[in-house]
């Protein structure tokens, strides 16, 4: 297998909105998907939402409107919203706005203002001016299993290259080991699982005066166009024991040191059947750029005119962050980004840092 590197531009404001995209997906063949909406080429209020209990915890919201899907637009960002979190007891607190359309807060568990409790039911208030009142169902957060481990297994495929010719490709495959069962419950869990990674690139020596060559990490998404999760209350097990949750292709991330971040979230029923709608319609359209127009039904609707469509989900649930380091020997020890040739005249071997979404700070987790 023939490896090159380039600059990798990892668009950010893409994978902020992708969640966004992901709940407009459906299919207009499968019966079995009811797609919910008013038919709209673009326009239709999107809010998509969540409250995760972890340290510290956090609420996160985006509003948006969905944009034309023709034209591949990303949505438009609403603006001057007001969005509040809200508990069973009557507590309430504004969610401010960090970026447009993005509405945000980190909470103490022991914010006295409204505690983050595992069993405590959660939603969403979202006024907007000229619209009127929007409301999520009530969410549970569900206590979330302590997973043991990670492991690997390495595997190999063969696929088409450019040119038509057979190649192999070496992918190294995620196995999580844990509990179905959190510590104190009854009932097993309903499981959500999302990526993030992080490799290292070092510049290229060049020799002369001044500094030697820096080290940076660069952070990307893995699987963004996928819904990993697993019903426990479908299993006889208590465990999941090396459960398959996602992989990689090896290449020249992994030539010196590469981590993996998994996010295990608990889910409600409600949740996870929505996630599981969603994972469906992404699997029989395709993907997420493939699929064709369409809506899943969420749980947000209008207080005063309830049978306006209003696409997007409210969840809330506790999450465990898992890390997983992966040197070089485990992967094969494949060459580094700078020691493969570039695909033009932009070098960033002479300058790491303008890789996107890098930095020359090494993560608090790296090497775990």
């Amino acid at each position: 297998m023939t490896l090159s590197r380039s600059i990798l531009p990892e668009f950010p404001r893409i994978y902020q909105w992708v969640l966004v995209l992901l709940i407009m997906i459906g299919t207009g063949c499968i019966d079995e998907i009811e797609l919910q909406g008013n038919g709209a080429k673009g326009g239709q209020l999107v809010i998509q939402g969540s409250l995760v209990k972890g340290c510290p915890s956090l609420v996160n919201v985006r509003v948006s409107r969905t944009a034309s899907f023709s034209e591949r637009d990303l949505p438009t960002p609403v603006v001057q919203a007001q969005v509040f979190l809200e508990d069973r007891s009557g507590n309430q607190l504004l969610i401010p706005q960090q970026e447009p359309g993005v509405y945000q807060m980190e909470l103490a568990d022991t914010s006295q203002l409204l505690p983050v409790v595992a069993g405590n039911e959660y939603r969403i208030s979202v006024t907007i001016s000229e619209n009127g009142q929007f409301q999520s169902s009530w969410e549970r957060i569900h206590p979330v299993p302590q997973a043991d481990s990670v492991s690997l297994n390495i595997v190999a495929r063969e696929s088409l290259d450019f040119n038509g010719q057979v190649t192999t490709n070496q992918y190294i495959q995620y196995l999580i080991h844990s509990p179905l069962k959190a510590d104190g419950a009854t009932e097993k869990a309903r499981l959500r699982w999302t990526f993030e990674s992080v490799y290292q690139v070092l510049e290229t020596f060049v020799p002369g005066p001044g500094a030697g060559p820096q080290t940076c990490y660069v952070t990307r998404g893995l699987n963004l166009d996928k819904v990993v999760l697993f019903n426990g209350n479908e299993t006889s097990s208590d465990r999941l024991e090396g459960y398959f949750i996602v992989e990689d292709e090896i290449d020249y991330q992994y030539g010196i040191g590469f981590l993996l971040r998994i996010r295990q979230n608990s889910l409600s029923r409600e949740a996870h059947r929505y996630w599981d709608q969603v994972s469906q319609a992404i699997s029989l359209s395709g993907g997420l750029f493939e699929a064709s127009p369409g809506v899943i039904e969420g749980n947000m609707s209008n207080v005063n005119e309830p049978e306006e469509s209003v696409l997007g989900y409210f969840y809330a649930s506790e999450q465990q962050d898992l890390v997983r380091f992966v040197n070089p020997v485990e992967a094969g020890s494949p060459a580094h980004f700078c020691s493969l040739p570039a695909f033009d005249g932009s070098d960033p071997c002479l300058d790491c840092q303008s890789i996107i979404f890098s930095t020359k700070e090494q993560p608090p987790d790296w090497g775990q």
